[in-house]
């Protein structure tokens, strides 16, 4: 698994729930972050503090790109880098944010991802998540067995939880979701 985050704290805010199912299935799990977070935050510390998520969800150690915040521009280079990031991880399934998103950084990895897609040359899944705008799904995963893990994650993003309450609407963004699922989900 690729998870493609266009800030630190995507990863986990749009499918720590899904990072935690697969680290837990034994699948590899390689988290890229394109950008530094600068625009809202000390890059430093929002680095670290997907550092301190990616242990509490198990995956190991995020590879950031240090693009710049609210820069990330859709360019030959970037897509062919992408394209030998997801060969050089042997990935079969890439997760990204849903073109659908607000953010442009969001959008743009979104473009990013679904052209390195048809680009590679192997099997490969796109999965879109959601952070800041609902998407139309075809597929739901029921989260409910990592609820508390992805809740820990999310409060290692102390920077940007001082700005706004994201986890409660992460939190109501993923109850939403279980509408048409059974009470238990």
């Amino acid at each position: 698994v690729l998870v493609l985050a266009p800030h630190p704290d995507d990863e986990v805010f749009g499918c720590g729930g899904a990072i935690a199912a697969h680290v837990r299935a034994g699948v590899p799990v390689h988290v890229l972050i394109l950008t530094d977070g600068a625009v809202f935050g000390d890059a430093t510390r929002r680095a670290d503090e997907s550092r301190a998520a990616a242990g509490v969800l198990g995956y190991g150690e995020p590879e950031f790109w240090q693009l710049p915040d609210r820069g990330l521009c859709y360019s030959e280079a970037l897509l062919q880098r992408l394209v030998d990031k997801i060969v050089s991880t042997g990935a079969d399934l890439v997760y990204a944010p849903s073109p659908l998103e607000v953010h442009p950084d969001h959008r743009q990895t979104a473009m990013l991802a679904m052209e390195a897609a048809r680009r590679v040359m192997q099997p490969l899944r796109l999965a879109f998540y959601e952070v800041g705008a609902p998407l139309r799904p075809n597929v739901l995963l029921d989260i409910t067995a990592f609820l508390e893990l992805k809740d820990a994650a999310m409060r290692c993003f102390a920077s940007q939880l001082s700005q706004q309450d994201y986890v409660s609407q992460i939190q109501a963004l993923n109850r939403y979701r279980s509408y048409t699922l059974t009470s238990e989900v």
